[in-house]
This record gives structure tokens, sequence and C-alpha cells, in this order.
């Protein structure tokens, strides 16, 4: 793994950790080893570290929606791709709890980020159901982050089970039940 990957990959463990405001580059370039002067060759500052990483996720998510397969298919690659992505809503919660600079900048990028990703996945739904892609990105990214949530703190619960299940139920709606 090169330098800039090894990077990518500290600070997206990083900030999923101990939040965004907590995670500064000398601590990045410690726990690999790294000078200083190697973390800046790759990244300029920790919003770039941030922005690259946002975009990867974008870049993720692009890949699994525009692959070949069902509509089923291709959001659940999305529900799984997650998994590896830094989640901005992480980012978003620990910027508002931190109390050194540049939280704002946190703030707005993950905003920017999820804005992003809904119209990326709203532009998807939409071919499938007009007039609803919207309202629907927004119901299905609630589903996921739910279910990542939900197997993170809440013991018992199989991730990848609430993933197939949600995707499903999304999918295809709600079973009908016969009548008595």
């Amino acid at each position: 793994m090169d330098t800039r990957q090894a990077l990518l990959q500290k600070a997206r463990k990083a900030f999923a950790e101990r939040g965004y405001a907590a995670t500064s580059l000398e601590d990045l370039a410690r726990t690999l080893g790294l000078t200083k002067a190697a973390v800046y060759h790759h990244f300029a500052s920790k919003r770039a570290l941030l922005e690259a990483l946002l975009e990867e996720g974008f870049q993720e998510t692009q890949r699994a929606l525009s692959r070949p397969g069902t509509l089923h298919e291709r959001l659940m690659a999305l529900a799984l791709a997650y998994r590896g992505q830094v989640e901005p809503l992480t980012a978003l919660m620990t910027a508002h709890s931190g109390r050194r600079g540049g939280d704002q900048e946190a703030v707005l990028l993950a905003l920017a980020a999820m804005r992003r990703g809904i119209e990326q996945l709203a532009g998807v739904l939409e071919e499938e159901s007009p007039g609803h892609g919207r309202a629907l990105a927004v119901v299905f990214a609630s589903i996921v982050h739910g279910a990542y949530m939900t197997a993170q703190h809440m013991p018992g619960f199989s991730l990848e089970l609430l993933l197939k299940e949600g995707v499903d139920l999304f999918v295809r709606g709600l079973p009908q039940q016969s009548d008595p």
C-alpha cells in the first residue's frame, strides 16, 4: 500500500473513532511512522485529507450505482460500500463537539458531501419512481445509516442481515399480510 492510501485508511479510521476535531496530521504521521513532511507531501491540510476521503466515497458510490445489475443488486452494493467510506455524518457530528479550530470547515464539507450523495442516489431512484427520487434517496440513506449504527452500538444485530432486509423492504415494499 502506498503512503497516500495508508494515510487515507488511517484517517478514515481516526475520524470515525476519535472524530475530525480530535485527529491531527501529526498523530496520523506518528502512527504510520512518517514525518510530517511526508504527510504534507500528499495532503496540504487536514481539510484536504477529509476532502479526499469524501471524494473517494463519492466515487465508490458512483461505481456501485452504475454497475450492471438490478436496482436491488446496485443498492445492496451501495449499502455494503458504505462500510469502507468515511461517514460524512460522523465528521459532521464530531466537528460540532470539538473545541479546535477548523471545525466549521468539517461541518460544511460533510454537509456538501451528504447533499452530493443524496443527489447522486436520487438521480438513480428518480428513474425508477419519477417525482420521488429525492425523498426515496433520503429514506434509503436513513435505512443504511441506521443499520450501521444499530449493528455498531447494539449487540446481537447482524449488519449484513439488517442491510439485506432493509434493501429488500426498500425495493419490494412491506410484505402483504393475508387476511385472517
